[in-house]
């Protein structure tokens, strides 16, 4: 979807910015090539990232519900906020998507509506492996990201392998 906006050689600057700094945010990639969030996605290598269908919301949620441990990460332009533990299941209702599953810490309302593309990133993350669901609005913008669950700054086990088959599953 976003994937046309981006010429080739905007693609081959931000394949040497990554080559260059693995760690360099998406957002930095952004601003710099004056793109959206999600073009920039787009623009990394295939490697890095694959695309399921907006459609498939609820299947990809309904299965990161069952890993051990995840970061939910909801970011403004002068906040970011993360949510550790497992998500809790959703359902829709007046419009949302709707969290609220009781003794979870994570609740709220997701506008799935304006959901236009989920990309499953591996990229690192300060010389860490990173494993993330980004979830893209129509615009292009970031509207949150899960990022599967570490424990002493490794990825746990049991979550990437449960990512690795959700990402097989839904991506095209």
């Amino acid at each position: 979807m976003f994937n046309a906006s981006v010429s080739d050689d905007t693609r081959r600057q931000i394949h040497d910015a990554v080559a260059e700094n693995p760690s360099i945010m998406l957002h930095e990639l952004a601003q710099t090539y004056g793109l959206s969030e999600a073009e920039a996605c787009t623009a990394l290598p295939l490697e890095m990232r694959t695309f399921a269908p907006a459609e498939r919301f609820e299947d990809v949620w309904k299965a990161m519900t069952t890993w051990e441990r995840t970061t939910f990460i909801l970011s403004g332009p002068s906040a970011i906020a993360e949510v550790k533990g497992k998500l809790p299941k959703g359902f829709f209702g007046h419009g949302f998507f709707n969290l609220m599953e009781k003794d979870n810490p994570l609740g709220g309302h997701l506008r799935v509506d304006e959901l236009a593309a989920i990309c499953f990133l591996t990229k690192p993350f300060f010389g860490l492996e990173s494993l993330s669901v980004q979830f893209f609005d129509t615009e292009g913008r970031p509207m949150f990201a899960v990022y599967a669950g570490r424990e002493k700054r490794e990825i746990l086990p049991s979550v990437k392998d449960a990512y690795m088959s959700l990402r097989e599953e839904v991506c095209q």
